[in-house]
């Protein structure tokens, strides 16, 4: 009988498949329950090579065996891992080398260290520097074949069930360099959504990635995933004016509002016009941001829109025509308009996609690369903002909810 070829894993950590067993099979559990968290990923992760380099030692070691674990807990930024630390019988010669020292404090460095560990987010160069710093031995060879398990797993996270309802989503884009296959360099976009649920609380819904322009074909597929992923009421869509993305969302959620960002239209003000007829624009916006009613906005909103017509009548014929998508916020309690009147709450996210992109050397080397970063970047967020909801949200919730019966009365909704 030939003799079976070793896997990558085999070669590079003789003694160590189990552990990768485990990680593999950990991400399958979590598949099954719609939920992966960050932290617990990482905790069973050191959990399963510190048991690996127990048995690795053992047998480099036969007159030693097994004593059990001890436990010890790493206060990390995005949550406590409580690790279960591998012990051996005689003496205090093992000690698995993925751990910091028994006294040293876990700092950001550590932190860090685990993540490039996941994913190929550091060069190696950077991740053999910080082993270095930390006194850390661990071989980084690990990253490969880590990547490759979160990688085969991503499925798990894009195809996550969605809860069927949200008060808000929120849809923005970030744009940046991606090396394809044939090491050629070309422009990506990509397109996340982050929802607001009944309690108040933020989370990452999905994201997309798209080369090139983004169109009405590329849309219906993104809201045909979040349907079929089980969303299925909307009390308000927040988006910039994608091309296409407003007829979309009037045929796949005809009863949600959908509100066009105030950000990203100031922002093409500014770029078209200067001096004083700016100043008399955003004049008039203020006063529709600040109306009590949105008869009032209407009324001050039709000002801006006469105002942009005398200098640039394409323009105003534009937001004329998108009136009904930029004043949507003024219908909601007046305590949360903030919130919903542009697409900021993203914000975060893109500042995270572009340190990312800053340190791969400012640009995505792969599409592979790219998706396993962000996956780490999205759980890390939604494991912080599941830890409290937005207040002023979640003081409306009774407002929201007769809002959303109200919108989806024909459907029982409860």
């Amino acid at each position: 009988m030939p003799r079976r070829k070793r896997s990558s894993i085999e070669e590079k950590f003789p003694g160590c498949e189990d552990a990768f067993i485990k990680i593999a099979e950990y991400i399958a559990q979590q598949k099954e329950k719609g939920n992966l968290s960050l932290s617990s990923f990482l905790q069973d992760m050191i959990n399963a090579i510190a048991e690996a380099e127990r048995k690795i030692y053992l047998k480099e070691h036969p007159d030693n065996s097994a004593n059990g674990f001890y436990g010890r807990n790493l206060l990390l930024s995005i949550g406590d891992l409580n690790i279960k630390v591998p012990r051996v019988r005689i003496g205090n010669t093992f000690r698995p080398s993925l751990l910091p020292a028994r006294w040293k404090k876990v700092d950001k460095d550590y932190e860090n260290l685990l993540l490039a560990l996941l994913v190929n987010g550091y060069s190696r160069a950077k991740i053999k520097a910080t082993l270095e710093r930390l006194g850390m031995p661990y071989r980084e060879e690990a990253v490969e074949d880590l990547t490759d398990l979160i990688y085969d797993h991503l499925d798990a996270y894009k195809t996550s069930p969605l809860p069927e309802e949200m008060f808000a989503v929120f849809i923005d884009a970030y744009h940046g360099k991606l090396r394809d296959e044939n090491g050629k360099m070309g422009e990506v976009s990509i397109f996340v959504a982050v929802g607001i649920n009944m309690e108040g609380y933020k989370e990452i819904l999905g994201f997309w990635v798209k080369k090139g322009k983004e169109n009405k074909a590329f849309w219906m597929e993104v809201f045909q995933d979040m349907i079929s992923r089980g969303l299925s009421r909307v009390a308000i869509f927040v988006t910039d004016d994608f091309s296409g993305i407003v007829g979309v969302t009037r045929r796949f959620f005809p009863q949600s509002d959908h509100q066009l960002c105030w950000v990203h239209m100031k922002r093409n003000l500014r770029k078209e016009f200067r001096g004083e007829e700016l100043k008399e624009m955003k004049k008039e916006l203020e006063k529709v941001k600040v109306s009590g009613t949105k008869e009032e906005g209407e009324g001050h909103w039709k000002r801006f829109v006469e105002i942009v017509k005398q200098h640039n009548p394409v323009m105003g014929k534009r937001y004329e025509e998108r009136g009904e998508n930029y004043l949507a916020f003024l219908s909601y309690p007046e305590e949360i308009r903030k919130y919903i009147y542009t697409t900021n709450i993203v914000e975060s996210v893109n500042a995270g996609l572009e340190k990312i992109r800053q340190e791969l050397g400012g640009y995505f080397p792969s599409q592979k690369s790219m998706e396993v970063n962000l996956f780490i970047q999205f759980s890390n967020l939604n494991d912080v903002w599941m830890r409290r909801p937005i207040t002023d949200i979640s003081s409306n919730l009774y407002r929201l909810r007769q809002i959303m019966r109200t919108k989806f009365e024909s459907e029982e909704v409860i």
